[in-house]
């Protein structure tokens, strides 16, 4: 969790204007409930591929909860028109711009440090995979089982064959 900002609706507000505030101007049972229900949500967003094998965490992303304070009309759940109902709107994979504006600090750093920091982990995961050209063709070659054939008694014709099959065996990396 880096920060959070609430969009309250004009329909939401006493005086009918849309209200955005951030840090500790958000009330605390709204801020609870959108970290709960984003926490949650982010456990479900896959990690970012590396090339060549292997993930890496997600670096930003952002989640968007509602809270309705009045009756919702749905037609698969019966909602408590009585209470405030907090639910997720929506994942994005990175974060927005838009409201950043409102924040009471400069992002934009920290997500250059985030996106650097990915970045960095991704190329150690691919140094991890193949380091060099030469292991790359090494590992071509040890890939498929290979079957040599020795003669015994050194005599032609009626050699007898003995198979060794040569395999690969892969380290697995635990992922941080």
């Amino acid at each position: 969790f880096l920060y959070a900002i609430a969009n309250m609706a004009a329909v939401s507000t006493e005086d009918g204007a849309e209200r955005i505030i951030t840090g500790d101007d958000i009330p605390a049972e709204f801020l609870e409930n959108a970290k709960r229900i984003g926490k949650e949500a982010i456990k479900c967003l896959p990690s970012l591929q590396v090339p060549g094998g292997g993930a890496v965490p997600m670096v930003l992303a952002r989640t968007d909860i509602g809270c309705s304070d009045s009756q919702l009309y749905d037609k698969d759940l019966n909602w408590d028109p009585t209470k405030k109902t907090f639910f997720l709107n929506e994942i994005e994979p990175s974060s927005t711009t838009y409201f950043v504006r409102h924040l009471k600090f400069d992002c934009i750093p920290t997500y250059g440090r985030l996106y650097a920091e990915t970045a960095r982990k991704m190329r150690a995961r691919m140094d991890l995979n193949v380091a060099t050209p030469m292991k790359r063709a090494a590992a071509k070659r040890v890939a498929k089982p290979v079957r040599a054939m020795k003669a015994v008694n050194g005599k032609k014709g009626k050699a007898k064959a003995k198979a060794a099959t040569v395999t690969r065996v892969m380290k697995a990396t635990k992922r941080k």
